[in-house]
């Protein structure tokens, strides 16, 4: 890394800001917990710890599994990344694609905004205002209105978790897929057990055990 002269470093303090030249190499620098590599110059802020990375770059949560390429980031070291026009990818293979995604690493939250879609094993072409994937537990929510192409679908809000093949669809929903063609009004709800990728099992009224485990997901 090529370090500022102490004139640049005298100036950068009075601004409160300091560009560091890219690291060589592609090195990748820990930012709580995060292991990034810039693809450009780090503006940091010398008074709140910020940088900014105006290039994007790479970010890899080894421990969530998740890895993150971004158009541009903006990293508050242990607490929150923001990143814009990023795809992200998580280690049970599924592939989400935003306009703005905020990483919480307080409370272990990734929300994706703007243009979202998500394609694993299952889903193809799923997309929702708003998605969250709760890193801890593995449960994504899309929620606003969500429709995918594979299974033809669509509903209020969707649950899914990623290390088993259950979801639910909150109503009003429509879902076709195979012998799979089932609807309901707002107050419905379809349990959907994938094989690979098909829905090989539904139930238009799961158990409340079942819905348990969803439930906390669709707030």
């Amino acid at each position: 890394m090529k370090f500022p002269s102490s004139s640049s470093l005298l100036a950068a303090t009075a601004l409160g800001l300091l560009t560091l030249s890219p690291l060589s190499g592609g090195q990748a620098v820990n930012f709580g917990g995060l292991n990034v590599t810039p693809r450009g110059p780090q503006n940091l802020n010398l008074e709140t710890g910020v940088t900014e990375l105006p290039q994007g770059g790479t970010a890899t949560d080894s421990k969530g599994g998740l890895k993150l390429v971004a158009g541009a980031m903006t990293l508050n070291p242990g607490k929150i990344l923001t990143a814009q026009n990023a795809v992200l990818t998580t280690k049970q293979g599924g592939t989400l694609r935003a306009t703005q995604v905020i990483y919480d690493l307080k409370s272990s939250t990734v929300t994706a905004t703007g243009s979202v879609t998500y394609n694993d094993a299952r889903f193809k072409n799923l997309s929702a205002p708003r998605v969250i994937l709760n890193v801890g537990s593995a449960f994504v929510t899309a929620l606003g209105g969500v429709k995918a192409d594979v299974p033809a679908l669509s509903g209020a809000a969707l649950v899914f978790d990623l290390n088993t093949m259950q979801a639910v669809l909150t109503g009003p929903y429509t879902a076709k897929q195979g012998t799979l063609n089932a609807s309901a009004d707002a107050a419905g709800r379809l349990l959907l057990v994938f094989g690979g990728n098909q829905v090989v099992r539904s139930s238009t009224s799961p158990d409340a055990a079942t819905l348990g485990r969803f439930t906390p997901y669709l707030h």
